[in-house]
């Protein structure tokens, strides 16, 4: 058995992003002629996907966000109906929990609008 010093050199690249440095750029097309279009045309392509998505969750946060707002006023004004109907018939106290409830619901509204503009 042959037992010589033997060395072994290792290298390794990397880099960040949807494509490589140019010079590697041009080295996979040296080796594959054709595989540097194929390779702008996959980082397209998912660019494409990425503002997509992108699209999709920001218009359904605003519509969430719209619809919570709805909600929550056809709640404080039927909550305020009842404490109209509860001060006409002279109970006061039982217009204390729709009280709380249309507070709660106009602070929120109030809040996610404070919120948003930030």
């Amino acid at each position: 058995m042959n037992n010589k010093n033997q060395s072994q050199d290792r290298m390794a690249l990397s880099f960040s992003g949807p494509l490589p440095p140019a010079n590697q750029f041009a080295e996979y097309e040296h080796t594959l002629p054709g595989a540097a279009d194929r390779i702008l045309a996959l980082a397209e392509k998912e660019m494409e996907h990425r503002h997509q998505n992108e699209e999709v969750i920001v218009k359904k946060s605003m519509s969430l966000g719209g619809k919570g707002q709805i909600f929550s006023f056809i709640i404080s004004l039927i909550s305020m109906g009842i404490i109209l109907v509860s001060i006409l018939k002279n109970q006061p106290i039982a217009a204390i929990a729709p009280t709380i409830i249309a507070l709660t619901g106009l602070s929120s509204v109030f809040i996610n609008f404070l919120n948003k503009r930030k």
